[in-house]
């Protein structure tokens, strides 16, 4: 039988109100209180070491959480990419119109499901996440205009048009109006303006 180490313990000041929560949580939970805040602050540090803080990895848990609920699956991207190489070049305009549809779809889904939060900004944030390899993506404001930049290195040209196409569909179904897109292999550039006030 191993003997059981006893740890030192600190006092620290916390809020009365996130106490009384964790102290509920806990007795739901069936976990003694001091057990539960603890191992919920072994899970800050296990962040840290991740080189994420707790709420980046709590947020990103949430937008996978939404992304399995809308129905998104996981796939190789080299299956995609074989797929695609061969339809792409005779069903080029029926695909992007597929991609188009669901990103209509997907963004009806994320207005209807983001509740706080800027839906956009949401999807910005769970294309990162995503499997598509951005390495960066930004949201610039201009004025009353905004610009949506991605990069990635793994992206073909025709999946960077696919992905254009479904990105133009999220941000029509969120109310913006696409005033400009340029696109390259792995690059995507998309100027749009909030729309949704106007209707």
């Amino acid at each position: 039988m191993g003997v059981r180490v006893r740890r030192e313990t600190k006092l620290i000041r916390v809020y009365s109100d996130l106490v009384a929560k964790l102290n509920e949580i806990s007795n739901r939970e069936g976990v003694p209180f001091m057990e539960y805040v603890n191992s919920a602050l072994e899970q800050v540090v296990r962040a840290h070491r991740l080189g994420r803080s707790i709420k980046e990895v709590v947020d990103s848990y949430e937008r996978m959480l939404i992304q399995r609920e809308a129905g998104l699956v996981m796939a190789p991207l080299e299956a995609l990419n074989k797929i695609v190489e061969r339809f792409y070049p005779g069903e080029g305009d029926l695909l992007e119109g597929i991609w188009r549809e669901a990103g209509l779809w997907y963004g009806k889904y994320l207005s209807i499901k983001i509740r706080d939060g800027e839906p956009l900004e949401v999807f910005r944030d769970m294309l990162k996440d995503s499997g598509w390899g951005i390495r960066e993506i930004n949201l610039e404001r201009r004025g009353d205009r905004k610009l949506l930049k991605c990069f990635s290195l793994t992206l073909s040209l025709e999946n960077t048009r696919l992905l254009m196409n479904f990105i133009e569909g999220v941000m029509e179904a969120l109310g913006y109006k696409v005033l400009e897109r340029n696109c390259l292999r792995g690059v995507i550039e998309i100027e749009f303006r909030d729309e949704s006030n106007k209707k």
